[in-house]
């Protein structure tokens, strides 16, 4: 029997692995080159992508993939009277149409449809996953993929993370999620939050696939730990505004010999704080969590569950973090964490767990024992075992 094939489109470069979705496709990706299934991959060369030639080189290399296919939003200019004709009129009612029917609108384009369906047209894939919800409008021609299944990866909310927008419109945002949603065959969630709300309202499969983790080795004990805390993000606004809280209403708080280790893009965004140790990038994560105690997940806004919740839990860190930390969670207590919203009584669950040793191993055996439920990598490969083996 032939491998299975699938067509992956991720937008971003998975290789970077700065941020829990590229970690996400990265494991995803890892465990199709393990069971035997061969990806095709297809993302974008402009935006946020940070594709470079060595990159490419390195992703062919690495066996995740068989072929590495990119879509460019525009052709070239060179001849423009064909730019005109084949790029600029149907581009022009391509994005009308875009803008009448959707809430939810991405940097699509008439062009990059055009060249994902020409990969359609190449080759039969068994699976095509779509990752974000965004991108819903590439497998709009159902004719190229009779007899594919259709996945999309939705990472998160999309309404929640329009609220804001000036002209928001809550019916007619989450209606076109809802619409998107059920182009598809299967929907795959992060969050059991997720899961339960587009249940009741989707006629696709909804497949909650959770983040998922080799349980690591255990880390260092108390008395070798260098930092009392360790906070892990990237430097996205959800990231900002939630560090901005910690540092203006939190740090001042602690006790001044409390040791913070921060690591991630967000570095580049905060200031020097005494005891506080910087890291923009690390290869090796793990020896930081295992050098630790506790884990921050100061969290004001924001969907999906939190990678770096369950990172911390996986290696029996207690994480400390406001209500929005616990989203995705399967449940809210007696989970390895201890939530508060208020700045006062955050500063007092890290006091308490530093000063209490008792405590600080309970929460962190509730915590392991939440990840090795839900999260640990074979208990969510026997659920991505019933998608594409028939398990």
């Amino acid at each position: 029997m032939p491998a299975k094939k699938i067509l992956y489109f991720f937008p971003e470069n998975p290789l970077e692995n700065n941020s829990g979705n590229k970690t996400r496709v990265l494991q995803l990706l890892h465990y199709f080159k393990e069971s035997g299934i061969k990806v095709d991959f297809v993302s974008l060369l402009q935006g946020l992508s940070q594709w470079e030639e060595g990159d490419i080189e390195e992703f062919k290399e690495s066996g995740l993939i068989e072929n590495i296919y990119f879509v460019q939003k525009k052709p070239s200019k060179k001849n423009r009277i064909k730019y005109f004709l084949n790029f600029k009129i149907p581009n022009y009612f391509y994005k009308r149409k875009l803008d009448r029917n959707s809430s939810l609108t991405v940097d699509m384009s008439w062009y990059k449809k055009k060249k994902f369906e020409e990969i359609l047209r190449g080759s039969h894939y068994d699976h095509i996953i779509i990752s974000y919800l965004y991108w819903a409008d590439l497998i709009e021609n159902t004719k190229l993929f009779q007899g594919t299944k259709t996945i999309v990866d939705i990472h998160d909310f999309l309404t929640l993370h329009h609220l804001k927008d000036k002209k928001f419109k809550l019916g007619a945002t989450f209606e076109d999620e809802i619409n998107k949603l059920n182009q598809f065959d299967e929907v795959w969630t992060v969050s059991s939050d997720e899961q339960f709300i587009f249940s009741q309202f989707c006629k696709s499969i909804i497949r909650l696939i959770p983040p998922f983790f080799t349980k690591p080795s255990k880390g260092k004990p108390w008395t070798e730990k260098t930092y009392d805390l360790v906070y892990v993000a990237s430097n996205n606004s959800h990231n900002q505004l939630s560090i901005d809280w910690f540092f203006k209403k939190v740090y001042p708080l602690l006790p001044p010999d409390h040791s913070i280790c921060i690591i991630g893009r967000i570095s580049d965004y905060i200031g020097n704080y005494p005891n506080v140790h910087k890291i923009t990038y690390t290869e090796n994560l793990q020896e930081h969590y295992e050098s630790s105690k506790i884990a921050l997940c100061p969290m004001l806004s924001g969907t999906g569950v939190k990678i770096k919740v369950v990172e911390a839990l996986s290696h029996g860190l207690p994480v400390v973090c406001n209500s929005r930390g616990m989203d995705g969670l399967p449940n809210k207590i007696n989970n390895g964490c201890l939530v508060s919203d208020d700045p006062e009584e955050f500063a007092q669950h890290i006091i308490y767990l530093i000063n209490h040793q008792h405590a600080y191993d309970q929460q962190s055996r509730m915590g392991e024992e939440l990840f090795n439920s839900h999260f640990e990598s074979q208990k969510v490969r026997s659920i991505l075992n019933k998608v594409f083996m028939g398990e």
